[in-house]
């Protein structure tokens, strides 16, 4: 999404065994990726748990019977996010690095 504005990005994520498998690791490398080394453990500092929060909060009061309408729901909410809202949260990743470095700790107030 933001590859255009800027070619030297780098992939921040979780460290999740799902993005450390061989065939992620061989993916990202094949395809130029470069991540950010994160620490283990810090919701406050991934912006994605943003995200999964509103996706919550707009969840709030649905009527869901099926797994298949909760995956249709999830769907149709990530797709109306506002490019604004997800331009704010890699925006604000300075900062949320800067507070981890400055707290010496994992927890910060994001």
């Amino acid at each position: 999404m933001f590859v255009d504005k800027n070619e030297s990005w780098i992939l921040q994520e979780d460290n999740d065994p799902k993005h450390r498998s061989k065939l992620c690791r061989a993916w990202k490398e094949e395809a130029g990726v470069v991540t950010l080394d994160w620490p283990t453990q810090s919701p406050d500092a991934n912006p994605i748990e943003n995200v999964w929060a509103f996706v919550k909060l707009k969840l709030r009061g649905r009527k869901v019977h099926t797994l298949k309408q909760l995956c249709l729901q999830i769907r149709g909410i990530w797709r109306s996010l506002p490019r604004e809202y997800a331009e704010k949260l890699v925006e604000s990743m300075p900062s949320r690095c800067q507070a981890i470095i400055d707290s010496g700790v994992d927890r910060t107030k994001y």
